[in-house]
């Protein structure tokens, strides 16, 4: 599949979209500088080449009681990987799964817990899967930031 062709307006309108998927469209339209028609136009045409592939709400888990972030570093058969992954993700505190290209710890799972009975319950869980846990670990903190479309634009720009 080939890659959309993203323009400045574009990059921009995804960039304020990752800040805050609740924008009105004329806010939207405001700070881009563009009207807010242009604006729906816009997301509906990333929305069908699938760069937009969704809304989504950030939940603050300890807010929600669920303070214990925990991360697994896991082996699944790679024939097996892809199957084990879903499963995994089928355990409603799992938050995200990753698949590595390698043939050990390939699988990289990150859950939330109340407490450590719940973390025991879920290792548990992770166990009796078809995957070996190599390491589990708590998680501190974790830093994360939407990807700043605008400035690796203008970067692959000065390299054409």
């Amino acid at each position: 599949m080939a890659a959309y062709d993203l323009d400045d307006v574009d990059r921009r309108l995804l960039d304020l979209l990752q800040e805050d998927a609740r924008y009105a469209a004329i806010d939207l339209a405001e700070a881009v500088g563009v009207s807010d028609n242009t604006i729906h136009n816009r997301m509906q045409r990333l929305e069908e080449a699938g760069v937009i592939t969704g809304y989504t709400t950030t939940v603050d888990h300890d807010r929600a009681g669920l303070s214990l972030y925990f991360h697994f570093t896991c082996t699944a058969r790679i024939s097996d990987r892809a199957e084990v992954a879903e499963e995994v993700m089928a355990i409603p505190e799992v938050v995200e799964v990753t698949e590595l290209m390698t043939g050990q710890r390939n699988l990289h799972v990150r859950l939330v817990a109340a407490d450590d009975e719940d973390i025991t319950r879920l290792a548990r869980q992770l166990d009796e899967l078809a995957l070996e846990i190599d390491d589990e670990n708590l998680v501190r903190e974790e830093r994360r930031e939407p990807l700043d479309f605008v400035e690796v634009g203008e970067m692959l720009d000065r390299e054409e």
